[in-house]
């Protein structure tokens, strides 16, 4: 998944912010633009009436636990990916960090461009898998169902309807390798093949259907 021009929006306290506007001085041509909430209901609202790639929540803020809450409760927020940044590496903002669902954390003695950068790619990358996920369990579901209302369904719909599934995840990995590794990277051309080939088999799929 391309990262070019993704939105972050970042809600929590000074130590953190100082890092971070580092962080972005040090790599002005990043691909991320973080933007800060002073408080809990701008951020609120700028989840809610603005498309955001990422969320970077300090979990020592006051209000991270109730941006968490409305989080939840709101289908639209929820699909934002959250990094937790954590003041210390301790078992207990470990714990919160999973149980608020965060794709990743990060600590605060640890931030800088390089782990930054990771951190966004890693979080944005893993909604994309979670979300192909989905979209995989959706299609099985229809498949079933179709079964149960007594439709049709012949062995070639079956079979491309299983290896559709397989690219889906396969193509959402390739993606993920692809972001993190540098472009010098031995295994980089590896990886643009296994896409290409994901991409040639679901056109060949797609042939095979086709009257």
């Amino acid at each position: 998944m391309s990262t070019a021009g993704s939105q972050v929006l970042f809600l929590g306290e000074l130590p953190f912010w100082l890092k971070i506007s580092q962080s972005i001085v040090e790599a002005p041509s990043s691909s991320f633009k973080i933007c800060r909430a002073p408080s809990l209901a701008e951020a609120l609202r700028r989840l809610d009436s603005e498309q955001w790639q990422a969320l970077l929540l300090d979990l020592s803020h006051p209000s991270a636990q109730e941006l968490l809450a409305a989080r939840k409760l709101h289908d639209g927020l929820d699909s934002v990916p959250v990094v937790a940044l954590l003041p210390i590496s301790d078992p207990q903002f470990q714990e919160a960090a999973a149980s608020a669902g965060a794709a990743v954390s990060l600590v605060l003695a640890d931030v800088n461009v390089a782990s930054l950068q990771h951190a966004l790619v890693t979080a944005i990358n893993t909604e994309t898998l979670r979300n192909s996920s989905r979209k995989v369990t959706s299609m099985s579901l229809s498949f079933e169902q179709a079964a149960v209302d007594g439709r049709p369904v012949s062995k070639l719909d079956a079979i491309s309807h299983a290896l559709n599934n397989l690219l889906c995840v396969i193509n959402a990995n390739a993606d993920i390798l692809s972001d993190q590794l540098d472009p010098s990277h031995n295994a980089t051309r590896s990886v643009t093949q296994i896409k290409k080939a994901t991409k040639s088999a679901a056109d060949l799929m797609r042939l095979l259907k086709t009257p």
